[in-house]
C-alpha cells in the first residue's frame, strides 16, 4: 500500500471517529453517572428508626439477676427522646443522638449513658455505662417495642402489708435496718425502703402467690429485689448493679422505726459553729462568713451530683428557696464529686444546676472520691450519708443536722420531713434580722 493511500485511509477513519465522538461522550457520561448513582445508593447505610411508644428492657446484671424496666421512645421537634419509667417517676433523656442503627442517650444529671444498636425498628441491644464506677463498668441490655408489664403478673397475688421492719445483711457485721413501705393494686406493687441514710427511691414490681419482685433504674442506680413470701414474712436477695448483692428479710410492723436522723451527725467537742471556704462553679471563693450570709437563716446541703437522694433533696430545696429567699433564707450546696478531675466535677455541677433550675449557691468541696467531707469539715463527728443537711439560724447557731433524705417515694415520711423543715425555717426567719 502506498504512503498516500495509508494517509488517506487514516484521514477517513479519523473523520468517522470525530462524527461518533459526541454519541460516545453521551454513552460514557451516562454509564459514569449511572455507576456513581448506584454506588452512592448501595454505600449509604439504611436509616433505622425505632418505633415510638412503649418499650420493655432488661438489664443483665448477672446470670441469675435480670432487671426489667420500661421506657418510651418519642419523636420531638428537636429529635428523639427517651423517658424511663419507675412507678410514679419519669426520667426524660432529651440528649439523644441517632445515626444509622446506633443510638447514644445521655442521662440528664448523672454521669452515665445508654449505647444502643437497633436490630430493627422494634428491637435493640446495647449497654448501660456508669462512669462513676469507671469507664469499663458496663451492663448489657436488650429491649423490645410494645406495652409490657415490668414483671410477669399473677392472677392470685399475695396481699402485702403496707409497712415492714427490714434487715439487710442479717447476722453479719454489715447488718443494717430499714423500713419497707409498699402500695399494692392487684398484683402491681410500688414503694421503697427507707434506711437511716436515705431511701431506695421509686421501686416498681409485682407480688405473686408466693414471691415479690421489685426494681428501679435511674441512671445512677440499678436495684433489683426478689423475695419469697412465707406467712407474711419476706426473705430475699438484693442486687445493686453487677457489683453487689446481699440478703434481706422483713416482717410486717406498722410501727417500724429507725434512729432519729437528727441525732447521727453533730458538732465535735471544742467546736460551736460551722465554718468553711470553697470555690463556686465560677471559681470564686465563697465562705460562710461572707457578708451575703450575715443575719440570714442558712441551710448547708452536703451532697453530690451523682447521688439520687441528693437530687430529690435539691428539687425540694429549690422550691423552699424560692418560697423563703426574699424573707432571708440562703441555701448553700457543698458538692463532693466522684470524677477524675476538678474540671469534670464543675461540669457536672453546671449540668445539675441547668437541669434542676436551681438558684441557690453551689460550691465544690471535693472533686474525687479521695476528697472526704469529714476531712474538709473537721468540726463534724462524721458524714455517714449523702445528703447531710445543716440548719443554721440568724445568730449562726446550728439548730439541726439531718442525716439522709426521704424523698417523694416514702409518702408520709416525705410529707412529715417537709412539714418539720418548713416549720423550722419559719421559726428561724422570725428571729430578729439584726443581731444585737
Amino acid at each position: 500500500m502506498s504512503r498516500y493511500l495509508k494517509l488517506n485511509t487514516n484521514t477517513i477513519q479519523l473523520n468517522l471517529l470525530k462524527k461518533r465522538i459526541p454519541h460516545l461522550k453521551i454513552i460514557i457520561t451516562f454509564f459514569i453517572c449511572s455507576s456513581f448513582f448506584l454506588s452512592c445508593k448501595t454505600k449509604k447505610p439504611k436509616e433505622t428508626l425505632p418505633a415510638t411508644g412503649n418499650w420493655h428492657a432488661k438489664l443483665m446484671l448477672t446470670e441469675e439477676a435480670i432487671l426489667p424496666f420500661n421506657f418510651s421512645f418519642n419523636e420531638e421537634k428537636t429529635g428523639l427522646t427517651i423517658t424511663i419509667i419507675n412507678g410514679e417517676e419519669e426520667i426524660l433523656l432529651d440528649k439523644v443522638y441517632h445515626k444509622n442503627d446506633s443510638i447514644i442517650a445521655f442521662f440528664p444529671v448523672f454521669e452515665s449513658v445508654l449505647k444502643l444498636r437497633l436490630i430493627d425498628n422494634s428491637s435493640l441491644e446495647g449497654e448501660w455505662i456508669n462512669y462513676y464506677k469507671g469507664k469499663n463498668y458496663k451492663i448489657r441490655l436488650v429491649a423490645y417495642n410494645g406495652k409490657s408489664e415490668r414483671f410477669q403478673t399473677d392472677n392470685s397475688p399475695k396481699t402485702l402489708n403496707k409497712t415492714y421492719s427490714v434487715t439487710f445483711s442479717p447476722e453479719t457485721e454489715d447488718e443494717y435496718r430499714a423500713i419497707g413501705l409498699f402500695k399494692q393494686n392487684g398484683s402491681i406493687v410500688t414503694g421503697t425502703f427507707a434506711t437511716e441514710t436515705g431511701d431506695y427511691r421509686h421501686l416498681e414490681g409485682v407480688a405473686t402467690k408466693d414471691s415479690l419482685f421489685l426494681s428501679t433504674f435511674d441512671g445512677s442506680h440499678a436495684f433489683l429485689f426478689k423475695a419469697k413470701i412465707t406467712d407474711s414474712a419476706l426473705n430475699g436477695m438484693f442486687w445493686s448493679g453487677k457489683h453487689f448483692k446481699e440478703n434481706w428479710r422483713a416482717k410486717p410492723n406498722p410501727n417500724a422505726n429507725l434512729r432519729n436522723a437528727d441525732s447521727l451527725t453533730f458538732l465535735k467537742e471544742g467546736y460551736n459553729k460551722l465554718a468553711f471556704t470553697f470555690p463556686n462553679d465560677l471559681g470564686e471563693q465563697i465562705s460562710l462568713a461572707d457578708s451575703m450570709f450575715e443575719n440570714k437563716a442558712v441551710i448547708v446541703q452536703i451532697m453530690g451530683s451523682w447521688c439520687p437522694n441528693c437530687l430529690d433533696e435539691t428539687n425540694y430545696f429549690n422550691s423552699l428557696y424560692k418560697k423563703y429567699n426574699k424573707r432571708g433564707l440562703e441555701i448553700i450546696a457543698i458538692a463532693f464529686e466522684r470524677t477524675s478531675s476538678q474540671k469534670k466535677a464543675l461540669e457536672n455541677l453546671k449540668k445539675l444546676r441547668s437541669k434542676t433550675g436551681v438558684d441557690y449557691h453551689f460550691l465544690l468541696g471535693g472533686a474525687t472520691r479521695k476528697d472526704k467531707a469529714e476531712e474538709k469539715l473537721p468540726m463534724l463527728n462524721h458524714i455517714m450519708s449523702y445528703p447531710t443537711t445543716i440548719f443554721i439560724d440568724r445568730k449562726g447557731k446550728i439548730r439541726r443536722i439531718h442525716t439522709g433524705f426521704y424523698g417523694p417515694s416514702t409518702g408520709k415520711y416525705y410529707e412529715s420531713y417537709t412539714k418539720e423543715t418548713e416549720d423550722l425555717v419559719e421559726e428561724m426567719l422570725t428571729m430578729p434580722n439584726k443581731i444585737p
